[in-house]
């Protein structure tokens, strides 16, 4: 017997994966656990069993639950930055594109990979030390630029002279919410709404909060001239 596979019914014989397929599962079936039970209430145990092989065999590839965890976050450090997305649209003082963007680009990405969401809420609470690269590649730069851009947008008189962090906070804090509510907690009916009305109605609601008076109303919604 494979003394990989944990027991198992008899059945066809299958396929022995490769050393990358089997790593690629492991992987798959720990960002699972981590996101339904967070670091400290999965084990390599769980994960091997989940795959159908021995704990022992997952240390092969993974000698420990830190460098399991490692390896799931290194693997999402590499996704594409929604910064670079609006890059062209702040450059333009685009505020609608800029802030739509954003928004978009955090709820679809949520909704494609919602245990991701659900790792990096578990990071935040349970503050783990391997967890800061995965803020410093994803959180961090997200929360720097809008307010930078907030910031800048105040400068320019465009913005009333609030807090940029403050601002910053609170746009990315409804964002935040969804994601928490619709796809931590899996309570769509607080949200039944499409997520491209979800993300209008939030844009609409920051920016006629922020917007300097003189370019508040029905003027030009692009830059304060």
């Amino acid at each position: 017997m494979d003394e990989e596979i944990a027991s198992r019914p008899p059945g066809p014989r299958r396929r022995r994966p490769t050393a990358g397929e089997r790593r690629e599962e492991i992987l798959r079936q720990g960002m699972r656990c981590f996101a339904a039970r967070g670091f400290s209430g999965t084990t390599t145990r769980e994960v091997a069993s989940g795959v159908g092989i021995t704990e022992a065999a997952l240390y092969r590839y993974f000698p420990s639950k830190e460098s399991l965890y490692a390896a799931i976050i290194a693997s999402k450090i590499g996704t594409p930055s929604l910064v670079d997305r609006v890059a062209e649209d702040a450059s333009r003082r685009d505020d609608e594109a800029v802030f739509r963007g954003l928004a978009l680009g955090v709820l679809e990405r949520g909704a494609r990979d919602p245990e991701f969401v659900r790792l990096l809420f578990f990071t935040a609470l349970e503050s783990h030390v391997l967890a800061m690269p995965l803020f410093t590649a994803h959180i961090g730069p997200l929360r720097q630029f809008v307010t930078d851009y907030v910031r800048t947008r105040i400068e320019e008189g465009a913005f009333r002279a609030i807090d940029p962090v403050l601002g910053a906070r609170a746009f990315l804090g409804m964002i935040r919410d969804y994601l928490n509510v619709r796809i931590v907690h899996g309570q769509t009916e607080v949200y039944p709404q499409p997520v491209e009305e979800v993300v209008a109605t939030f844009v609409d609601l920051f920016l006629t909060g922020i917007r300097a008076p003189e370019v508040s109303g029905e003027g030009p919604r692009q830059g304060s001239s």
